[in-house]
């Protein structure tokens, strides 16, 4: 019996090896990313916006929105990227950014992180910002969204979801958002506005049909292709990546 277990194991390892040698990625392309996080710190629900510059000699300087149950605050970080394998890579950043566990795609670009920071238990979704300027026109156009996130009520955080469809002309915003909120559903219309405060970083105000107002932190996807927000204040926690619409 040990020499038939043996054999397995053996035949195993040697039938693994060729899928783990099969796994390359180019080295990890540096510029701007974009990156929307969610999830847990602690006990308490969290979401987050990034944007981060990488540079050829290792360096990482970035600015974060980072909501943590009713808590929000913003912060610039710098930091480092190591590689740790073809297609793995750890971003150490200072003690206002945290650190993150990073997948690459086979062309080198971040796709997927989880936060490392003890006690969060974050995903992360990064997407590559072109170096572009951000123009009203460039976001002119119909968008999608779909999203989960947490209200506060009766001393605890519920569940929410969301989806939403808006059209932008000129910075100016129309939609229609479908929420549950805990099994509860609602339906209202809204309009708001996006104010520029560098390049395609910016805040949203919105006001729906029932007159409530909400605030989000912004950052605009410099192709013009959507963008992410995070709200800042009330008793809602969301944090959203919204596409723009195939014409």
């Amino acid at each position: 019996m040990p020499t038939l277990l043996a054999s397995a194991l053996a035949n195993a390892f040697v039938q693994a090896q060729p899928v783990q040698a099969s796994i390359s990625c180019a080295v990890p392309v540096t510029g701007q990313y974009l990156i929307v996080s969610q999830g847990l710190r602690g006990n308490q629900p969290m979401g987050s916006l990034q944007l981060e510059t990488w540079l050829p000699n290792g360096s990482v300087s970035g600015t974060r929105f980072l909501r943590v149950g009713r808590s929000y605050r913003e912060t610039k970080y710098e930091g480092r990227w190591e590689s740790d394998s073809h297609c793995r890579l750890t971003v150490i950043r200072d003690q206002q950014g945290y650190g993150s566990k990073v997948l690459l795609t086979a062309q080198g670009l971040p796709r997927f992180g989880l936060s490392n920071r003890i006690g969060d238990v974050v995903r992360e979704q990064w997407m590559a910002q072109p170096d572009l300027r951000c123009e009203p026109e460039s976001m002119n156009g119909s968008f999608l969204s779909q999203q989960r996130g947490s209200s506060f009520a009766a001393s605890s955080w519920k569940p929410n979801a969301v989806i939403q469809r808006e059209s932008w002309t000129g910075w100016q915003m129309v939609g229609l958002a479908v929420s549950s909120y805990d099994g509860a559903g609602e339906v209202a219309g809204y309009q708001g506005q996006f104010t520029q405060h560098d390049n395609c970083i910016g805040r949203i105000r919105q006001q729906d049909d029932r007159g409530v107002t909400y605030a989000y932190a912004a950052i605009l996807r410099s192709d013009g292709s959507g963008y992410a927000y995070l709200q800042t204040q009330g008793d809602d926690l969301t944090v959203a990546l919204v596409e723009k619409s195939e014409s």
